[in-house]
Order: C-alpha cells, then sequence, then structure tokens
C-alpha cells in the first residue's frame, strides 16, 4: 500500500462520512461569502469505491484492485451577472488501495512480472469545466464536458470506469422545435480513461482539423423516434500511432408499444456506413475506410420482468484499407460483453469486423434491485482481414462466448450497492492481435452520491 493511497483514502472517507453536515452548516456562509460574480452555486458530490479482479489466463499475474472515486462539482447558476449564462466545474480524483495491476505495476513486455490490466490508474484531473448560454431552448456550451448521445454506442462518457471519458468542446443544442433535438458540435480535445497518449486517450486537435458531431432526432409518434447522425472523425499522428477515424453516417429508429396495462415492447433497429476521415492531422495520407454496419435488438418487459434479445453485426476491412468499422469515441465496456474482451479491437481495427448475437433476462424490482444474465455469441464477419495490402486469414470465424451477470440495488436514496461478473470463453482459432486466452471479471462497487 502507498501512503499517497491511505491519505487519499482516509481523506475520502472522512469527507464521504461528514460532508452532508459540513455542507450543511456552510450553505449559509457560502451564500454570503461567495463573489458578486457568483451567485446560485449547487454542489455535488460521489464517491465510489470499487474492488475489481482479472484473470486474463495467462503468464500474468492476477489482477486486485480496489480503487475509489471522488467527484466534486459545483453548478453555478448565475456567473458574471449575464442572465442565462451558467457554468459548471468538477474535480476527479481516482486512487488506488490496492494496486496489483497494470498499469500500476508491471510492464507490458515482460509477462512474467505483469500484472493483468484494470483500466483505473491513479489520476486526478478537472473532468468537466464549462460555460453554457441558453436563450430560450437554444444553448451553445464551450469547454469540456461529459457527452452521451443516444446509447453511447458511438459517443459516450465512459462513466464505469473510475475516471470517465469527456470532450473539450464547443457546441449548440435546440428544442425549440417539439419533440425535434439537434445537437451540433466540434471536438477540439479529448481526454479518456487515462492519460497514455499512445491508445489515444489524450488527443489535441486544431480548429480546422477537429471532429465534427451531428445528430438529429425526431419523435414522431409516442411509438416512433427516429435518429440521424454524422460524426466526422479527422486522422491523427501522436506518438508513432495513427489515429484512423473515418466518418460515420447512420440512423436508427426506436420505440416502445405498449401491448397491455403491465407489458410493454421496445425495439432499435439502426444503420450506419463508415468512410475515409474528413481531414488528416500530422499525416502524409488519409487512412482508407469504407464499412457498413447494422444492429437490432427487441425488449419485452412487463411485471418487473425483462427478456432482451439482438444482434449486432460490424464490416471488416477489404483490400487496402486500414481498419474495418470502429467506434473509437463509443462508451464501449456497454458492448460486446463486459469482460472487454474485445475494446481495443472495436475501437481501432476491426479488420475481420465482428458479429455479437446477445440475450438479456432479468428481474427489476423497486426494493429489492436489479438481476440480469447475459450471454454472447461473437463471430468474425470475414475470415480474412486487411491493414492496406497486407493481407491475414484465420481458420475460423468462431470468436467465442461470454456470459455477464448483474445485481444492483439502492441501499438508501444515496447510496447503491453493485456486484457484477463477467466471463468471457475463448478459442484456439483466435487471431494473434486478439489473443486466444479466457477472461474473467468481477467487480464489487459501492456508489454515494450527494
Amino acid at each position: 500500500m502507498k501512503d499517497k493511497a491511505k491519505k487519499s483514502f482516509l481523506t475520502a472517507s472522512l469527507f464521504f462520512l461528514f460532508s452532508p453536515m459540513i455542507i450543511s452548516q456552510q450553505a449559509s456562509a457560502l451564500d454570503i461569502q461567495a463573489p458578486t460574480f457568483i451567485d446560485d452555486v449547487k454542489v455535488n458530490l460521489q464517491i465510489r469505491p470499487r474492488y475489481e479482479y482479472v484473470d486474463d489466463h495467462t503468464l500474468r499475474k492476477n489482477a486486485n484492485a480496489l480503487t475509489t472515486r471522488v467527484a466534486i462539482g459545483a453548478k453555478i447558476n448565475k456567473i458574471f451577472q449575464v442572465p442565462n449564462l451558467t457554468a459548471y466545474i468538477e474535480a476527479t480524483y481516482v486512487g488506488a488501495l490496492i494496486d496489483d495491476y497494470y498499469p500500476q505495476k508491471g510492464t507490458n513486455a515482460n509477462l512474467s512480472t505483469n500484472y493483468a490490466t484494470v483500466a483505473d490508474p491513479d489520476l486526478t484531473r478537472i473532468t468537466e469545466a464549462y460555460l453554457k448560454y441558453t436563450l430560450n431552448k437554444t444553448s451553445i456550451i464551450i469547454g469540456r464536458t461529459r457527452i452521451n448521445l443516444d446509447d453511447e454506442r458511438f459517443i459516450g462518457s465512459v462513466d464505469w470506469r473510475q475516471m470517465p471519458q469527456t470532450f473539450g468542446i464547443i457546441g449548440v443544442q435546440d428544442n425549440t422545435i417539439n419533440n425535434l433535438n439537434i445537437f451540433i458540435a466540434g471536438i477540439y480535445a479529448r481526454k479518456g480513461v487515462s492519460d497514455n497518449q499512445v491508445s489515444f486517450d489524450t488527443m489535441d486537435w486544431k480548429l480546422d482539423k477537429m471532429p465534427l458531431i451531428f445528430n438529429i432526432s425526431y419523435k414522431i409518434i409516442p411509438q416512433l423516434k427516429l435518429t440521424g447522425y454524422a460524426y466526422l472523425l479527422s486522422a491523427k499522428s501522436q506518438d508513432g500511432q495513427t489515429f484512423k477515424g473515418g466518418n460515420t453516417y447512420g440512423i436508427n429508429a426506436t420505440g416502445d408499444i405498449v401491448i397491455s396495462k403491465d407489458i410493454k415492447l421496445s425495439y432499435l433497429g439502426e444503420y450506419a456506413i463508415q468512410k475515409d476521415p474528413y481531414a488528416k492531422d500530422n499525416l502524409t495520407t488519409k487512412p482508407k475506410i469504407s464499412a457498413d454496419y447494422y444492429r437490432g435488438e427487441i425488449k419485452l418487459s412487463g411485471y418487473g420482468f425483462f427478456i432482451i434479445g439482438g444482434y449486432e453485426r460490424f464490416q471488416g476491412a477489404d483490400y487496402g484499407e486500414s481498419a474495418g468499422f470502429t467506434t473509437p469515441f463509443a462508451t464501449l465496456h456497454k458492448w460486446e460483453g463486459w469482460a472487454d474482451k474485445f475494446l481495443s479491437y472495436v475501437a481501432t481495427d476491426m479488420r475481420y469486423g465482428l458479429r455479437d448475437a446477445y440475450g438479456t433476462v432479468g428481474y427489476s424490482h423497486k426494493e429489492y434491485g436489479t438481476f440480469s444474465i447475459t450471454y454472447h455469441k461473437f463471430d468474425a464477419d470475414k475470415s480474412t482481414g486487411y491493414q492496406g495490402t497486407a493481407l491475414t486469414t484465420i481458420s475460423s470465424k468462431n470468436f467465442g462466448d461470454e456470459i455477464d451477470l448483474l445485481y444492483s440495488v439502492n441501499l438508501t436514496k444515496r447510496l447503491n450497492f453493485l456486484v457484477k461478473g463477467a466471463f468471457y470463453n475463448g478459442k484456439d482459432t483466435m487471431p494473434s492481435n486478439l489473443g486466444k486466452n479466457d477472461l474473467t471479471k468481477y467487480w464489487v462497487q459501492l456508489t454515494y452520491k450527494y
């Protein structure tokens, strides 16, 4: 155990115990002492200790991680005496009390001394800091913030990890027309769950080459909402690595159909294509990408029970192409299994593509919590893969399967308990860039919010 970790954990624990009383006692003082250019400040706090265990069934040592997230935010509803101008700032600290995991210990190169990976390194960061000006139902946002679009399939905050993914943006959101939501933004910076530049967790773009986001949704009737989007990413060279990106254009349809008073059918259908990135940053030539994607899902729920069935398909790379269909800015932990076996592959590679057939059964109760079990069957989209003109072939498209378990319950209004596990079963035919090994993970977590 590190002295720093001990002190940080003790500080977080004391703050957890006494913060409600401190905030209550200091509220009036804050009102009196606040600078004249700041008023109507609302403070929020989250403390999230979590134990994570990882066994990747290789020569690596099993990972044991006890980490804590402490996030303190403040929304300023009146600033600079300017009507309709608000601000939000949030600082997040992530510290490890037990740090037997990579990247806290070991290296990638030496398997005999290395630990399995837990993507929660010690880190302190200003996670959100933005100004927002609202006129009627139109808002302009400038600064660093979380972005969660639709169900985070393409752009999300990765809030499952202790340090969330956030973006520096210049954006506009409009809800002037009933049932119509428009979000347009340029991304000038990205900070992922770590500060690893090689994995593109930290990136900055020139303003004329920054990724552009267009997301427009319209609820036609209660049973149908259509969303069209264009996510235009620029390719970038950084530390000798190439961020391929790509222009993604897509549409999805979602809705709920009430079958009876207690039974509801929900559905989702989605299709997207991905083309070459619209610009390049520090690259001599742009990556070549041409792939498509589709997804379908149905959920039947009633009397607390729910059943989900879905199928998702990513096209692989053809001759001369740099990558298949990728989703580098997504909340990837939500997709293709909680073991995160395909996380890096889906974000940056996809040379063979991927098919994921999945099903979930579960039960949710207001007092007793939510339990679910999910099964995934993974297959390659094609048996040959390209990175440019380099051809690789796999003997089987079978990429294995996985079982995920979850139980979550609210112990109090502010305190949630969660336990979940992921059990991936690999195949000997897996390509070397994905690894043939099985993967087992489980988590125990408490979340306190104030």
